[in-house]
């Protein structure tokens, strides 16, 4: 008789009502989710700062971004609709990871209580790849950002317009 109650406790273990069954079949379920997706390595990320080249410039406002590839891995970066103080600068800080970069405008020399002029930026920066890129653009400056692909293979230059 008491193999029979031991037999009747294995039953119960594997109650298919029970929480403790639905705990492990759950657990089980996204162990083997987890296991399916694996885990993409898009490589490490690297980062590059370049000083952005300013002139005075006539008086446009429009936050354009222009970005064009000239060859030999060379990319030409032209920035309209920026305001500087006269002693100020901007710095791009290029974050590259696979296919996806991000370029952060940042403000650098700063010096108080002059108003800003209107300038436009150019420079040519050597760190992109020959392949295409899903870029996200941000300027601290002016609260502005864009989304857009770009080929670095291509001499096809890309215009942007930025966003607030």
């Amino acid at each position: 008789m008491p193999s029979c109650l031991v037999y009747k406790n294995r039953l119960n273990l594997m109650d298919f009502t029970s929480v403790e069954f639905y705990t492990l079949a759950f657990v089980v379920a996204m162990a083997l989710i987890a296991l399916l997706m694996g885990r993409t390595e898009k490589g490490t990320p690297s980062t590059h700062i370049v000083q952005l080249g300013t002139v005075p410039d006539d008086g446009a406002t429009d936050d354009v971004l222009t970005m064009q590839a000239m060859g030999n891995g060379r990319v030409a970066i032209s920035r309209t609709g920026i305001m500087l103080l006269p002693e100020e600068t901007v710095n791009l800080v290029f974050t590259m990871r696979g296919s996806e970069c991000t370029i952060l405008e940042k403000k650098g020399v700063k010096r108080r209580g002059t108003p800003g002029v209107p300038v436009s930026g150019h420079v040519v920066v050597k760190c992109l790849k020959p392949i295409k890129y899903r870029i996200r653009y941000e300027s601290q400056l002016t609260s502005a950002w864009a989304m857009f692909d770009f080929d670095a293979a291509s001499s096809q230059p890309v215009e942007v317009r930025l966003k607030y």
